[in-house]
């Protein structure tokens, strides 16, 4: 062989290496995205909700069947506990039947569906809201994380009645805590106070 084909095929297999390294490279970095992206998916979505939700629930409210405006007070140990502003008004974008707009007390039911809604309904949105399942726990041994025991009682009273239905207390169609909230005639009062201590 020649001196000059020797050097040609140096430098031809000088290329095929630097190509087979440049094509190892790209492969590399493909491999490296692709494994960043699939992290990136896995561990950056939001995990479910803790307190998943019902369809009637869930859905976004379209148009309206009824309105209505129950106040709701809630005391923990002597302390008014306010409702939080705002829960389900717009979760992932849409309106949800049961929801407040401010810290007043005052719940607001419009929704689109001819159906009942319970005092139980409330606490799920509001615990789905919060994602915290003790948030949603209302029944006649608890609310929240406060248990009933020898030295603390869980009392209802609706429109200063005393009531047990708790978490099945179902709110009347057209109520609200005064007449001044009234959307629709006739009217029925529906305060209902909860209080634990």
């Amino acid at each position: 062989m020649s001196q000059t084909q020797t050097r040609k095929q140096k430098i031809l297999g000088d290329v095929k290496r630097k190509r087979r390294q440049r094509a190892l490279t790209t492969l590399a970095i493909a491999i490296i995205l692709i494994a960043v992206i699939v992290v990136a998916i896995v561990f950056l979505r939001p995990p479910p909700n803790l307190v998943p939700l019902p369809d009637y629930l869930s859905h976004c409210v379209e148009g309206q069947a009824y309105h209505s405006h129950p106040n709701l007070t809630i005391s923990i140990n002597g302390a008014n506990f306010a409702l939080p502003p705002s829960p389900g008004t717009f979760d992932n974008g849409c309106q949800q039947p049961i929801h407040t707009h401010d810290a007043t007390g005052t719940l607001h039911i419009e929704t689109d569906q001819n159906r009942d809604y319970t005092l139980g309904d409330w606490f799920l949105l509001w615990g789905h809201w919060a994602n915290n399942p003790t948030t949603a726990i209302f029944n006649s041994t608890q609310i929240f994380d406060h248990k009933v025991d020898g030295t603390h009682h869980l009392n209802m009273t609706v429109n200063g009645n005393p009531d047990t239905s708790f978490q099945n207390y179902v709110f009347p169609r057209k109520a609200a805590s005064s007449t001044a909230l009234c959307v629709f005639q006739p009217c029925v009062p529906d305060n209902i106070v909860i209080t634990y201590g």
